[in-house]
């Protein structure tokens, strides 16, 4: 059930691209995907969902490996179990280890143990939900895409990020062996673990199957924008203010994207469908920010201006040794403003400044 959809997608003046997407993966690649810093990223947590949940998830849908590798030296191994029986065992083997860990993961939380304990026994098992947004990709898809070589009459040997690059660009031939999951682990030549290299793929396409939205300067990137309800959000500027005004529409919507993000915490996977209360929405972001929780506030972005994007920039090194300016950059975005940097207070330091 490893999974990438597309939650918002932009693109400002200056050509940077400006991507959201929730993804689903095993929990026990999620230190692997922590290591991407220029991905701002809102995770599901063992500490908030409570331990039922989790448990029922456990249960009815645990994370299988989608194929099993022999025992090798090094990072990556090549050669897989095939032999159908030889499977069978194996895996009727991880679901009696996933029945003792629940058994266990009961009996401590029947003692009274905190679920941010007993949630961790599950997590071997459980499938994990992420909302990544970012405007630099290319590292990523560039270490963790799968490297499938082929050569096409026999002179030709060229690599793909995905299957369907693949077969689009001549191997159709190929169409029927899609899913045959051994087929592609022989063909990749990448050195992620093989879950990993699955959830980078899946992203990797729908990142090129998504078309961005053009945004102006100034303009904003809003995940989840287009499930507030106009009328809804109506309503609950009345409630809150009284009367509404045009101006108010904009930030509130800003507010309940934050809160929306933030939600992934303790969203159980199958949730992530509900329908938002906007009031209760607008009330956590305001807590979140009187009480330092920014990590969800680097989801929404605004279109940086000519002016703002000549104004902000890194220094980097080039290969030759030279320094240069690179224009465009607010935290890890470049060609957008994070909300989170509109908050003066957005990072705490030793001396308070």
């Amino acid at each position: 059930m490893i999974k990438a959809e597309i939650i918002a997608d932009s693109e400002n003046e200056f050509g940077n691209r400006i991507t959201t997407m929730r993804v689903v993966f095993p929990r026990y690649i999620l230190a692997e995907l922590n290591t991407h810093r220029m991905l701002s990223k809102n995770s599901a947590s063992s500490r908030a969902i409570p331990f039922q949940k989790l448990l029922q998830s456990v249960k009815e849908n645990p994370f299988i490996p989608i194929a099993w590798q022999k025992d090798h030296s090094g990072m990556q191994g090549s050669e897989y179990f095939t032999d159908k029986e030889d499977i069978n065992y194996i895996t009727k083997n991880w679901l009696l280890s996933r029945d003792f860990a629940v058994q266990e993961a009961e009996n401590l939380s029947s003692c009274g143990v905190t679920k941010q304990l007993v949630n961790r026994l599950l997590e071997p098992f459980m499938y994990h939900t992420v909302l990544i947004t970012a405007t630099e990709w290319e590292n990523f898809f560039s270490l963790r895409c799968p490297q499938y070589e082929f050569t096409f009459d026999h002179t030709d040997t060229k690599i793909f990020r995905s299957r369907k690059d693949l077969i689009r660009y001549g191997a159709s031939y190929h169409k029927d062996k899609y899913n045959d999951i051994l087929f592609w682990l022989q063909l990749n030549k990448g050195m992620a673990d093989i879950h990993m290299i699955a959830l980078a793929e899946t992203m990797w396409d729908a990142y090129n199957e998504s078309t961005p939205k053009k945004l102006n300067a100034d303009d904003w990137h809003i995940p989840f924008e287009d499930t507030i309800n106009l009328s809804d959000l109506t309503n609950t500027l009345k409630e809150l203010n009284g009367e509404v005004y045009e101006n108010m529409f904009l930030p509130t919507k800003i507010k309940i994207s934050t809160a929306m993000c933030a939600r992934t915490s303790y969203t159980v996977i199958g949730e992530e469908g509900k329908r938002p209360n906007l009031l209760n929405d607008i009330k956590l972001h305001d807590r979140l920010s009187l009480n330092g929780h920014w990590s969800c506030f680097e989801h929404c972005a605004k279109s940086m201006n000519q002016i703002e994007y000549n104004e902000v920039y890194n220094s980097i090194n080039k290969s030759n040794g030279g320094i240069v300016k690179d224009f465009g950059w607010s935290g890890n975005f470049r060609g957008f403003i994070q909300y989170r940097k509109m908050f003066a207070n957005e990072n705490i330091t030793v001396n308070g400044k």
